[in-house]
């Protein structure tokens, strides 16, 4: 099954009962977030699938950006095991619903919004990142 992003606006709107103001959604938000990140960080601390080295990304004025993407790291090692994945899948699912309610109580258009993201991203390409 799959749905764009107009109908899981929608159908978050319309699901919208406990929350719907937009103080309750702006703290949802936050709340879910912080979830997501719990989720992410139990994966290393708690499964340990993951770990997570993070150390200084090194950049070079002497590479080109390209060059000096290559050198980046996302600071996580391993793979995902499918309990911690689908938690953190799951908390993903709820932070859009959330994103979604934002948008809906706020009068935009979620897809808009990505989409309109996404031509900047393609027009400025790897200069987005400066």
């Amino acid at each position: 099954m799959s749905c764009n992003c107009s109908e899981f606006q929608e159908t978050a709107e319309n699901l919208q009962f406990l929350n719907k103001s937009i103080l309750d959604i702006v703290t949802k938000l936050d709340e879910q977030t912080s979830m997501l990140n719990r989720a992410v960080f139990k994966s290393a601390t708690h499964c340990g699938c993951i770990e997570i080295h993070a150390t200084k990304q090194l950049f070079s004025d002497r590479k080109t950006l390209e060059e000096n993407k290559l050198d980046m790291d996302t600071h996580v090692e391993g793979m995902l095991c499918p309990k911690c994945r689908e938690k953190i899948e799951e908390e993903m699912g709820e932070l859009i619903f959330y994103l979604a309610s934002m948008c809906a109580a706020l009068g935009l258009d979620l897809e808009s919004i990505m989409n309109s993201k996404l031509e900047h991203l393609k027009t400025l390409g790897i200069y987005n990142l400066l």
